[in-house]
């Protein structure tokens, strides 16, 4: 363990206690309840539909305990009149401002009714506004929410005081719906099938929505008691409404919520829903004369089903036969230089959906600062159907590649297991192939291997919603029968873990967070000596004692855990942790992982001020301390951090950080060779963006950084936001980025005269990157449930490698430059383009190398129309452009590149998918 341990406790209690002194647990608010009633039990009393006391003037209401929801026998009309006899009984009214006066009565008032019978809940919304010409209108594609005047109903069936689910209505009829967990978190994948509308009139603006119980899953219980939020945002003024106060140095979100009473005899179990869908797709791409497998076109069509099944009305399963796997939107286009893969999101309809009931270790604070750390990532889903992994082998003349894995069928059962939050996931993936032509002769290699994935997840938090203990396990196997196989892939992968956090204390003003994880990986020796030389670990290291690396092993284990300690209120914030990955962890078969041998902890104290004055509505600044080692007590890593953000009286924000790093000795930058110590860096970075609310917002940011030794780079973006209409949004993102590096890694050439350097010649390079790049997305919604959604991005990002040298002396930042030290010499072959190296002026030693410099050029365009027919049923209509050339490398030319990338060679895709939404 490193000394450092033992200071850091020391300093974090006394941090603790300063912090405890200089800011004390803050006063109840005045007219809060603090009876609660016990969820599933009768109310006592009447619920109270109107404030209990008479506000002063320009004081809120006292917050509600109770909203009153009344059985209806005839279901309303969702038009967004209020004419129908459910919403003829007395209104609800109440809300308190949270923004932008924290705790004051609203400027307008809002009234709303929460009906219910067999089949659905209704809520209906009477938004009283004297300037109703004044009332924005905007629309948007779905979960694509405008800042717009709108309105939400949150719901929290299970009155956990952690979870629930959103739903918002703009004036202009735009809807969202999100999942919320963690207290307040959202997940917006999440799609329910409900109705909605809204209407503008004279005394302002109405919406009604219609939330059918098989949406929400509720405890079995004859009779429900559930939590309840009505908030209304207003864009004239940036205003909040919510049926509670919450002060801007306080957390928690669903926990305030007061109690809906009056449900009873209602189920969501037994109910089952059906989505049929059919895919029709024509590819357009580029090939080569005589190529047997493409001649340029090619069709596919198919069909396939997702099936929901509510077991009970806390329990479903989603099963799918050949599923709805159709991707319409297209990842970026990325340049990466490292040794750490990039990351993408997920869009397929199947794994959003519940995606948070599988996270694992980040609930329970309301503040999570990572420094060189990422929490685990046990379940990637975009591993599941993932592009093949076993190599090509021979370079064979014509070649067609599997765009992805077949997901043979896929099985989730997400819900409540009594008192325990419960998740499930199976799917079956099968062999792929790559086939190939040499000569005329044909042939086939196994791509991908068929491969089952499992997952397990559970939570169960404390009856007063205060702590929570969870575990999670996940298990890969796969079926290496071809012998190729073996050597690249593991035949068995298992992850399991424990996680959880509490509150400290009455007051909830601190709370801690923990995991704790394990890995297992077994497979053949080269499989299993692959994973332990990647980037994740490299053993091969030289000078790395604690590592042992062994060509005959055929598993891999280890752990991974961390222990967060967070303040979760008032104008001081803390937040401290400590935490370590294990050398051998390893959980990328099915999760995502960037690094092991990994032990790291930082502390992060700030202040912020919530009250505005003339110049500013809000500020915070923070300082942090972060350092890391590996388990050989190296420090490989860490620094110093400053940080400030600020919201404008009129809007506009900003904000910032600075990090200085001292020097320190890298275990990464040889990727698996000996240490390198790297120089003192420094880094600025600012951001600042305009009123939101207006027509016209620009954005703009940018950055510097640069070390002792002369390395530099900057980065500078602008965001500029057009909206010309309700209707139509148009967004402009340039960005320039530019790298001066001294030491970029190039390659590893074996040597074994090279004893001072472990038997390897470690060359780098000096690069100068460029990169140019833009996003430009138009959102045209025709109404709230037809929209055109397009997105181009060029990118041009060119790399000039100069200077090629090698690694001079461990623990060093010393090269030996290529024709210059050493009586070296190097010479570029133009008809291979690969350099001939003579290290030492012998010829005895000679190497080549490809040449490294590049020129890539992207030009990708996403044309996206969407129309949902009716709820939950949806008709997509795409066509994606994908061009790249790659002419001219290591130079750039504005004008000539800028001309290569429009006329590149493309590919071009053309699919319609129509989904349909069954209730029976």
């Amino acid at each position: 363990m490193c000394p450092f341990f033992a200071n850091a406790a020391a300093m974090g209690a006394c941090l603790v206690a300063l912090v405890a002194a200089a800011d004390p647990a803050p006063a109840q608010d005045a007219g809060q309840d603090s009876v609660q009633q016990a969820a599933g039990q009768p109310a006592l009393a009447a619920p109270q539909q109107t404030p209990r006391a008479t506000p002063g003037p320009g004081s809120p209401p006292p917050p509600l305990r109770q909203i009153q929801a009344h059985r209806v026998t005839q279901a309303p009309r969702i038009d967004g009149n209020l004419d129908d006899l459910a919403w003829q009984t007395p209104a609800t009214t109440g809300l308190i401002q949270n923004e932008p006066t924290n705790g004051a009565a609203p400027v307008r008032e809002t009234r709303f009714w929460i009906a219910y019978d067999d089949e659905a809940l209704y809520a209906a919304f009477r938004m009283c506004d004297a300037a109703p010409d004044s009332v924005d209108r905007a629309i948007a594609r779905r979960d694509d929410f405008p800042n717009t005047d709108a309105i939400l109903l949150e719901l929290d069936p299970y009155n956990d005081d952690r979870n629930g689910s959103l739903f918002m209505v703009s004036a202009g009829g735009a809807v969202l719906d999100e999942q919320l967990y963690n207290d307040g978190w959202d997940d917006p994948s999440w799609d329910g099938v409900w109705e909605s509308a809204a209407a503008v009139d004279a005394q302002g603006w109405t919406a009604e929505m219609m939330i059918p119980f098989s949406q929400l899953r509720f405890p079995a219980r004859p009779d429900q008691v559930w939590g309840i939020n009505v908030s209304r945002r207003c864009k004239r003024n940036q205003e909040r409404d919510d049926l509670f106060h919450r002060a801007r140095t306080d957390s928690g979100h669903i926990s305030r919520f007061p109690d809906l009473v009056g449900l009873s005899g209602i189920h969501a179990g037994g109910r089952r829903e059906a989505w049929l869908y059919g895919l029709g797709k024509g590819e357009y791409l580029q090939t080569t004369a005589g190529n047997p497998f493409n001649d340029g076109s090619k069709l596919h069509a198919n069909l396939g089903a997702d099936l929901k099944w509510g077991l009970a009305s806390n329990l479903t399963l989603n099963a799918t036969v050949n599923p709805d796997f159709g991707q319409v939107e297209i990842d970026p286009a990325v340049v990466n230089l490292s040794d750490v893969e990039t990351i993408f999101d997920e869009k397929r309809p199947f794994f959003v959906q519940d995606s948070n009931t599988f996270n694992f270790g980040r609930d329970g604070t309301n503040n999570n600062w990572n420094f060189n750390w990422m929490d685990p990532n046990l379940l990637y889903t975009r591993r599941i159907g993932r592009n093949p992994q076993l190599s090509l082998q021979n370079d064979p003349q014509f070649t067609e590649s599997p765009t992805g894995t077949t997901i043979l069928g896929a099985a989730k059962l997400t819900g409540r297991l009594g008192s325990t939050n419960f998740g499930a996931l199976s799917a079956l993936t099968s062999n792929e192939y790559y086939h190939f032509s040499q000569d005329g002769v044909r042939g086939r290699q196994l791509a991908e291997p068929l491969t089952n994935y499992t997952v397990l997840r559970g939570t169960r938090a404390s009856h007063s919603a205060t702590s929570a203990l969870g575990f999670m396990a996940t298990s890969t196997q796969r079926d290496l029968s071809d012998s190729l196989s073996r050597t690249e892939l593991a035949r068995h992968a298992y992850t399991g873990g424990v996680d959880g956090w509490t509150y400290l204390g009455a007051s909830q003003r601190w709370a801690m967070r923990g995991y704790l994880s394990g890995s297992l990986i077994q497979g053949d020796p080269d499989a299993i000596a692959a994973q332990q030389t990647s980037s994740r670990r490299y053993y091969q290291r030289p000078d790395a004692n604690h590592l042992q690396y062994d060509p005959t092993r055929t598993d891999l284990a280890g752990w991974m855990g961390r222990l967060m300690l967070n303040k979760q209120k008032g104008d001081i914030t803390l937040n401290t942790a400590v935490g370590a990955v294990s050398p051998g962890y390893e959980i990328n078969d099915l999760g995502f992982q960037f690094r092991s041998d990994v032990i790291n902890t930082h502390l992060a104290l700030g202040r912020r001020w919530t009250q505005p004055n003339r110049l500013v509505r809000f500020r915070d600044v923070s300082l942090a301390s972060y350092w890391t080692w590996d388990f050989n007590g190296t420090r490989n890593g860490g620094g110093l951090g400053a940080f400030y953000s600020a919201q404008f009286t009129n809007y506009w924000s900003l904000n910032g950080n600075f990090f200085y790093n001292p020097s320190y000795e890298s275990t990464r930058a040889t990727r698996g060779g000996p240490l390198m110590r790297l120089p003192v860096h420094r880094e600025l970075y600012l951001y600042a963006e305009t009123d939101s609310r207006k027509i016209v917002r620009f954005s703009v940011e940018g950055g510097a950084g640069e070390d002792t030794q002369r390395a530099r780079n900057a980065w500078a973006g602008l965001g500029l936001t057009l909206k010309p209409s309700s209707a139509l949004t148009l967004t402009l993102r340039p960005s320039y980025s530019w790298e001066q590096n001294q030491a970029q890694y190039v390659d590893v050439v074996d040597d074994s005269t090279m004893v001072a350097t472990y038997g390897h010649r470690y060359v780098f390079s000096d690069l100068a990157y460029r990169e140019l790049g833009m996003s430009v997305r138009a959102d045209w919604a025709f109404t709230p449930h037809l929209t055109l959604q397009g997105y181009v991005q060029p990118l041009i990002a060119m790399g000039d490698y100069t200077d090629l040298k090698e690694f001079a002396q461990p623990d060093s930042y010393r090269f030996s430059v290529y024709g210059r030290d050493n009586g070296s010499h190097i010479t570029l072959d133009p008809a291979t383009n690969r350099y001939i190296v003579d290290p030492d002026g012998s010829t005895q030693h000679s190497f080549d190398l490809d040449n490294p410099d590049f020129n890539f050029k992207s030009l990708r365009i996403n044309l996206v129309l969407r129309w949902e027919y009716r709820p939950g049923s949806t008709f997509f209509l795409v066509w994606t452009r994908n061009g790249t050339d790659e002419a001219n490398p290591g130079t750039l030319n504005m004008g000539r590149d800028v001309d290569s990338l429009f006329k590149a060679p493309s590919d071009n895709v053309v699919l319609a998918k129509i989904t349909t939404w069954l209730d029976f």
